[in-house]
């Protein structure tokens, strides 16, 4: 049951919306807190080990790893990137917000925003 619930809501490529469906699942299946203060600590803990993991990265690509470290380090950031959609994405649905649709709405408003810092 859970494969085909998770094959059919979580696509190969999914839109955020399919990423917003899943995390419901998610939650509900595996019990997860809803609390927003709690989320928002574990996403900046995430986004510490994004910091990381971007730290290993440029170490890696001065030289002192070769191919092998600098494909290591992608790895590792990419689960570290994910793991902050997830939080952001449990973030927007305990607060009732379309994130795919709020996305697009900043992004037309940066479009024509005035950059000044």
């Amino acid at each position: 049951m859970v494969f085909w619930v998770v094959d059919a809501i979580l696509k190969d490529q999914p839109t955020l919306q399919d990423c917003q469906q899943f995390h419901e699942w998610l939650d509900a299946e595996k019990g997860f807190s809803h609390a927003l203060p709690y989320n928002v600590m574990l996403l900046v803990e995430e986004v510490g080990e994004v910091a990381k993991e971007i730290r290993r990265m440029e170490y890696a690509l001065n030289g002192s790893g070769g191919e092998q470290a600098i494909a290591a380090a992608r790895e590792r950031l990419r689960d570290e990137l994910a793991d902050c959609l997830a939080y952001i994405v449990k973030l927007a649905n305990y607060t009732d917000i379309d994130l795919e649709r709020a996305y697009v709405q900043k992004m037309r408003d940066n479009i024509s925003r005035e950059w000044t810092e």
